[in-house]
């Protein structure tokens, strides 16, 4: 609905349009003066201003310009029942976006309303997009073929059916912005913006104005206004990482916006509207900060309609070889690498990985420069720290324990062949590269 401020001395004509516009589906008011007019903007948000140039308190075309302060993207087409070209030149330079001479017909009044109101609409896109320029990224899926992996999954097809908040918890580096773009891409939101922040890498104040956006004036610095996230994020999904060490003070802010879907820039008045899907995600115990008086309760209970839990990586280990083979051919495009040794690949599947698969892909990347003349990834391409590491446990995690049961080299052999399958999930290609035996041969043994 296109939403029309009338101003126009004339009580009877402005009353008058503002019923002929509205049985025409528009959102209008009118005023009667200046003063009036400006009290107005200064509450309320409108898309295009029906300016009459002569008005008993202040003049239309000085008005104009005050108007363009409060709104800058709002469109004011200018009547006036004295057609001057002087005028209409003055208008169009101080930003008008048409000038009509009263009487005016009605069908070409609203041509006018109709084409100011899309080019404010192509403006405030153009916006919109410059901001988003900056954080435009290529996101990875998410990788894995493991039963845990499947549930998530189910998951989130389950939620991305809806609207309600979604609460992601999982140790750093285990992908829960990718599952958040997963639930986006997987709803009825998916052609709109996915936008994301992080409340862990921004000061309180940066973080507020980054949310909610600020007019110009609103404190020192702010030179022009800011369109901010959550306005950005109007019919799309808006996606809070590491919302565990959001500011209280925020946190409030945050849970009213997420219940009745209005807030407000910092340094104005006027409430503005919001339709987005809430996806947050911690790695932080919620529960324990809640009962340390960290996070408020409200907002906890709120988001915590659906909450999906990702496991760390060490305990999806099946998953690793699947891992491996994607980002491979991520950051082997351009480079010779092609392959990872068996040597290096059982060093991938028996290290810890603290850092989760975020760990995983840098020292992958780090690995295919380190290579890149051998064309094979080796050990000596990985970390020093993340050898000595995984060596302690090598032995334990590799072999069954034979200890309290010696067997013949036979059975041994029969034993860690179903260790490994066990461990890939199954999945023969990666069972004969750990063994580096040939898929025929593994065949055969399985038999």
């Amino acid at each position: 609905m296109i939403n029309v401020l009338i101003v126009d001395d004339e009580q009877r004509m402005a009353d008058g349009l503002r019923t002929r516009l509205s049985l025409e589906g528009y959102k209008a008011t009118s005023s009667y003066t200046g003063k009036q007019a400006l009290a107005v903007l200064k509450k309320h948000s409108f898309d295009v201003c029906i300016l009459d140039v002569r008005l008993p308190d202040i003049d239309g075309v000085n008005l104009l310009g005050k108007f363009k302060e409060l709104q800058p993207t709002m469109e004011i087409i200018m009547l006036t029942g004295f057609a001057s070209l002087d005028t209409a030149i003055e208008s169009m330079k101080l930003g008008a976006n048409d000038y009509l001479t009263k009487p005016y017909k009605f069908p070409r009044l609203q041509n006018a309303i109709n084409k100011a109101y899309e080019k404010k609409s192509l403006l405030e896109k153009n916006i919109i997009l410059q901001e988003q320029l900056h954080r435009i990224d290529t996101p990875d899926r998410f990788i894995g073929e493991s039963n845990t992996i499947k549930q998530i999954m189910n998951q989130v097809k389950i939620v991305a059916r809806s609207d309600v908040p979604t609460l992601i918890l999982g140790e750093t580096g285990t992908g829960k912005e990718l599952i958040a773009r997963a639930i986006h891409a997987m709803s009825d939101r998916a052609a709109h913006p996915f936008v994301a922040i992080n409340s862990s890498t921004l000061q309180e104040n940066i973080l507020e104005s980054e949310l909610f956006g600020y007019k110009k004036g609103a404190f020192t610095g702010a030179q022009e206004d800011k369109i901010g996230l959550l306005q950005i994020a109007n019919n799309g999904t808006f996606f809070v990482d590491e919302i565990g060490d959001m500011n209280p003070s925020i946190q409030a802010k945050l849970l009213r916006v997420i219940e009745t879907g209005k807030f407000r820039k910092l340094g104005d008045t006027r409430e503005l509207s919001v339709d987005a899907r809430f996806v947050c995600a911690t790695n932080k115990n919620l529960d324990v900060e809640v009962e340390e008086g960290r996070f408020r309760k409200d907002l906890f209970y709120r988001l915590n309609t659906f909450t999906i839990l990702l496991p760390p990586l060490r305990e999806r280990k099946e998953d690793i070889p699947y891992l491996l083979d994607y980002f491979l051919a991520k950051f082997a495009k351009g480079n010779r690498v092609k392959r990872i040794s068996p040597s290096a690949i059982q060093l991938f599947t028996t290290y810890q990985w603290p850092g989760n698969v975020r760990e995983l892909a840098n020292v992958l990347e780090r690995a295919v420069l380190l290579s890149a003349l051998k064309g094979e990834i080796v050990v000596d391409d990985l970390p020093q720290s993340m050898v000595s590491k995984a060596s302690n446990c090598n032995d334990k995690l590799s072999f069954p324990d034979f200890s309290n049961n010696i067997v013949s080299l036979e059975e041994m052999e029969k034993r860690y062949i179903r260790h490994v399958m066990d461990f890939v999930g199954n999945n023969k290609v990666k069972a004969a590269q750990l063994l580096r035996i040939s898929r025929t041969k593994l065949y055969k043994s399985i038999e």
